[in-house]
């Protein structure tokens, strides 16, 4: 397995690409990959790709807003590959004004093909050991993704921070519900945020102020 990180458009938005499998003693035959929030810079994502013999799977979103997914849909039309997004969030990602591309992007986002996360789906991802955890607050849809000892927490952590809850569909309630639901996970895992430095959730834990037992026990209502 092998994460790259590629920061894209204006909003500097973490892209991840994750190789799922090596087959470096076959050059001929391109390694299986998938993307996790491919935002809008289509050529840099393409490029490495390319550059990396990569064969792309499918798209995994975090969430629906357009700096997150503004290159899927020309990543979907050259790979014929499926976009994966959580049910919750698909007026956001389907609506220019919610996922703000009116605002941010040249236009209004259009899709070949999406599907909702289901069981089915699930079952699929969890086959290459992917986990997948329902986190609203930035989003109603938001997820996070575990995969081997990495978790990609989109815009609900970031390294001593959390994401924001006043754009379209934001709640600081559930953001802080999901904060909690953090606190099970092992503070060894690997923070791989939608914007920003890496981090673990160790340090995080001691640091972030977001996660403190200060804030969560007494305050949600704070934001």
């Amino acid at each position: 397995m092998k994460v790259k990180k590629l920061i894209l458009g204006i909003y500097n938005v973490n892209c991840y690409i994750v190789t799922l499998e090596n087959n470096s003693d076959l050059e001929s035959k391109p390694n299986s990959c998938f993307i996790i929030d491919p935002g809008a810079d289509f050529k840099s994502i393409d490029a490495y790709i390319s550059g990396e013999n990569l064969h792309p799977e499918f798209i995994l979103n975090t969430h629906g807003h357009f700096d997150h997914l503004g290159a899927a849909p020309e990543v979907i039309r050259k790979y014929r590959i499926p976009f994966y997004l959580h049910k919750d969030d698909e007026d956001i990602a389907l609506n220019p004004k919610k996922n703000m591309s009116s605002l941010l992007g040249s236009g209004a986002l259009s899709f070949d093909a999406y599907s909702l996360i289901d069981d089915k789906i699930l079952d699929l991802l969890e086959e290459h050991d992917i986990y997948i955890y329902e986190m609203p607050g930035h989003t109603p849809g938001s997820i996070i993704i575990k995969m081997q000892n990495y978790l990609f927490t989109g815009d609900l952590l970031f390294r001593g921070a959390v994401g924001r809850t006043d754009l379209p569909g934001g709640s600081s309630k559930e953001l802080a519900l999901s904060l909690r639901k953090l606190k099970k996970f092992s503070p060894e895992l690997a923070v791989n945020p939608g914007h920003g430095a890496a981090s673990t959730l160790k340090n995080e834990f001691l640091n972030n102020y977001y996660l403190s037992d200060d804030f969560l026990e007494g305050g949600i209502n704070w934001f």
